[in-house]
């Protein structure tokens, strides 16, 4: 071996060993690593495009590594579902948190941020968004209570009705109704099938539909 070869060997080597003493991977970081990483993969190529293996090469470790953690691409991607709803969370909390009091119009602020912040994660992520309703999580045992959204919702619900702007009669199904629509207004805009300023559109009508206001005539078409 020539000297100039054995020394980019040497530095190779040392490279390597130094990036392994730097960031070892503990107990519960290669998993987390694993999970951050399918996110990234799912966003930027969609779910149907990533893999176990190719997650765990991505990350630096072998494949049997990840298998430990997850057994398969559902067990993962289920995961990586989960982890995006709290990211979803985290975005409509900041959103709200830029209104402040408790009278109606603020809790009326706050349900349209809510909203509108469901929209512009969808928009942002598509990809993500979709798996979180895919068919990986189909069979999820989570449950609607678990989600920090549904949390979410059903708070600035029992806000607005604090306030008088949910009828009595139309609390028992005011989630359902909201997130439904949200939802729905959410997959139509991705899908360019609505523009994007459908959702404040979606948003009053759900106000008045809440409030049960009389003073809206009913559309038969």
């Amino acid at each position: 071996m020539t000297p100039t070869k054995s020394i980019m060997k040497r530095e190779l080597s040392t490279r390597v060993l130094a990036r392994n003493e730097k960031a070892p991977y503990h107990h519960g970081d290669l998993e987390v690593a694993l999970l951050e990483e399918s996110k990234k993969l799912v966003s930027l190529l969609g779910v149907e495009h990533v893999s176990l293996r190719q997650v765990a090469v991505n990350v630096g470790v072998s494949p049997s590594a990840a298998y430990h953690h997850f057994p398969d691409k559902e067990a993962l991607l289920k995961a990586a579902a989960r982890s995006t709803f709290e990211d979803l969370a985290e975005f409509q909390e900041r959103a709200i948190a830029d209104f402040l009091g408790i009278s109606p119009l603020a809790a009326r602020r706050r349900f349209r941020a809510l909203g509108m912040a469901y929209v512009a994660f969808a928009r942002e992520n598509p990809n993500l968004f979709r798996l979180c309703f895919g068919p990986y999580c189909a069979g999820d045992e989570m449950t609607r209570e678990e989600s920090r959204p549904w949390r979410l919702l059903v708070s600035g619900l029992n806000e607005l009705e604090r306030n008088g702007e949910v009828h009595p009669k139309v609390r028992p199904y005011a989630e359902i109704l909201v997130w439904s629509a949200i939802h729905g207004v959410a997959n139509l805009i991705l899908d360019e099938l609505l523009p994007d300023d459908a959702v404040d559109n979606v948003i009053d009508s759900l106000v008045i539909a809440l409030k049960g206001s009389t003073t809206v005539k009913k559309v038969v078409k």
